[in-house]
């Protein structure tokens, strides 16, 4: 009897340790087949961060950039890919989900998600397809370019720019052409700058956010750009700045250094930091006469340019600058939507010059008036590939310019909020004979330029113009050619006599090509042209995309 229930016993134990040898097997089998998906899992988000980093690296080509990143990264074939550009923002008041916007332009970033079948060694004996592995990743691009909006000034041909700049700076200025010249050839990168410029305003810790936040002078500035100066080996450019720092050291005039330059995403790198980007070049006679500019804000300039220029008796200018639009600056680094944009600016030139014939005790006088609205341009795309070949498209819009032989009361001129009436000029002014004319021309239209800058243009200083006026060079002779004069002889308001008519044109034609000379030098200082804009693209940075989400 004993015997038999210990054989059942023995029955019981090895049915029991049979079930529980299935159910180790089984556990260990499920174990196996569960770390594989863990593994499999893994590998296929690090494949879909890798694809999104790509994608949003080229959002034009995203769904080929993440396709080829997958089949690099041992995923050939995945199923239901699917790859989403749009535009992300990195505020930290929204929420995280919320960031990235697809389908929204510009596209800065990507958003990629696909399945693949997990691999099981055990499952696979159930059903062929028992599992399948779904990721999804977001990445964003950190691309972004240095590029700035204004003439340049590329020649020197008289005194007149001596005297402007002396009196945007409240000094005298005396600098040759070759200073000039010298002063238009230095390179000064972003970093040297802003690190001179907090050395001179004792900005010792922080970031550059904090020197642009910093209260600075123009004579400021021109120190800043003298010390970097000092490690050029540019000697000539070093007497010049020694000079304007002379001239300069005194002003009262600060300036708002967020109006001159715009860091963008760059604000926030430390004081001294080398971080890309911050290699971007500037002429540093942009520097300066940007700045001078800036520092007149709602000022008023008057001078006397005339004593050195052939043919005129004198030439008297007036120019009045405008607050900056808000929320922009000369010159900006900054990501696609980033916008720098030129004052308002409005110039009035009288010009005297002596009569002859009929006319010879007169001062024939040409009252010229410049009004100039601000000219914009955008930072529309940044294109990133291999081999140096990176691009940047700036949209330009030219401000319209207005343009008379006039007279504008004085008061009106220097008011921003409104525009002046231009009545007829006083040109002959004598007791028997008075001859008064007036004439206007209007140029730049509000449409934009596609200007595409390639990084071969990037080093070379490259400026490109957009190309909407014809008068840029030829401002006076514009101008003439629409005058409409009227003589009055002895108070009688008759047609004009041919001989008066042509002596008063002629006259005035002798002066044309001179004064045409000085406005377009004018305006270069200044940082405006007629009708155009001038653009130049100072670096373009293709950082690597990051991941988002």
């Amino acid at each position: 009897m004993s015997k038999s229930i210990a054989s059942d016993n023995s029955g019981s134990i090895a049915i029991m340790s049979a079930f529980f040898l299935m159910v180790s097997i089984s556990a260990a089998a499920l174990a196996i087949d569960i770390g594989m998906l863990h593994l499999d899992k893994r590998h296929a988000q690090g494949a879909a961060d890798l694809a999104a980093i790509a994608a949003a690296s080229d959002p034009q080509n995203a769904t080929a950039a993440a396709r080829a990143t997958l089949t690099a990264n041992g995923i050939d074939n995945p199923q239901s890919l699917l790859v989403v550009p749009g535009n992300y923002t990195p505020d930290i008041t929204r929420a995280p989900s919320s960031r990235f916007q697809p389908g929204v332009m510009p596209y800065n970033a990507a958003h990629v998600t696909f399945a693949k079948p997990g691999r099981t060694y055990f499952a696979q004996a159930f059903a062929e397809t028992c599992c399948k592995i779904e990721v999804a990743a977001t990445g964003a691009s950190a691309a972004l370019a240095t590029f700035s909006i204004g003439s340049r000034l590329l020649a020197v041909r008289d005194g007149a720019i001596n005297s402007l700049l002396g009196s945007l700076l409240g000094s005298n200025v005396a600098l040759t052409v070759m200073d000039y010249n010298a002063l238009a050839d230095l390179d000064v990168t972003a970093a040297d700058f802003l690190d001179a410029l907090a050395s001179e305003l004792s900005v010792t810790a922080g970031t550059y956010d904090d020197v642009l936040n910093s209260s600075a002078t123009v004579g400021d500035v021109i120190a800043a750009t003298a010390k970097v100066s000092e490690q050029s080996g540019n000697s000539q450019a070093q007497v010049a700045l020694t000079k304007l720092l002379g001239k300069s050291a005194g002003t009262s005039k600060n300036i708002s250094l967020a109006s001159l330059l715009d860091l963008g995403p760059l604000a926030n790198v430390a004081i001294g930091d080398p971080a890309p980007g911050l290699d971007a070049k500037f002429k540093a006679l942009d520097i300066i006469t940007s700045a001078a500019t800036v520092a007149n804000g709602e000022n008023q300039v008057s001078l006397d340019v005339g004593a050195n220029i052939p043919g005129l008796l004198s030439l008297k200018l007036d120019v009045a600058i405008g607050e900056p639009p808000q929320n922009s600056s000369w010159a900006a680094a900054g990501e696609v939507g980033s916008i720098v944009r030129t004052a308002q600016t409005r110039l009035k030139l009288t010009a005297e010059v002596g009569g002859s014939g009929l006319l010879s005790a007169a001062r024939i006088r040409l009252p010229i008036y410049l009004d100039l609205a601000y000219a914009e341009g955008r930072l529309d795309e940044i294109k990133c590939s291999g081999d140096n070949k990176q691009e940047a498209t700036i949209a330009a819009r030219p401000g319209i310019a207005d343009v008379w032989i006039g007279e504008v009361n004085a008061n009106q001129f220097k008011n921003f909020t409104s525009k002046p009436s231009v009545t007829k000029a006083n040109i002959v002014d004598l007791p028997l004979i008075k001859v008064r004319g007036k004439a206007h021309v209007e140029a730049g239209n509000t449409s934009e330029t596609d200007l595409t800058f390639t990084q071969a243009d990037v080093d070379a200083g490259t400026i490109k113009r957009t190309d909407t006026s014809t008068i840029v060079e030829s401002v006076v002779s514009s101008l003439l050619t629409e005058l409409d004069l009227e003589v009055q002889i002895l108070g009688i308001g008759i047609g004009l006599p041919g001989a008066i008519k042509s002596l008063v044109a002629n006259t005035l034609a002798t002066i044309a090509k001179p004064l045409d000379a000085v406005v377009y030098d004018l305006l270069s200082t200044l940082g405006v042209h007629v009708g155009e804009a001038d653009v130049r693209v100072h670096g373009i940075r293709c950082g690597s995309g990051v991941l988002t989400g």
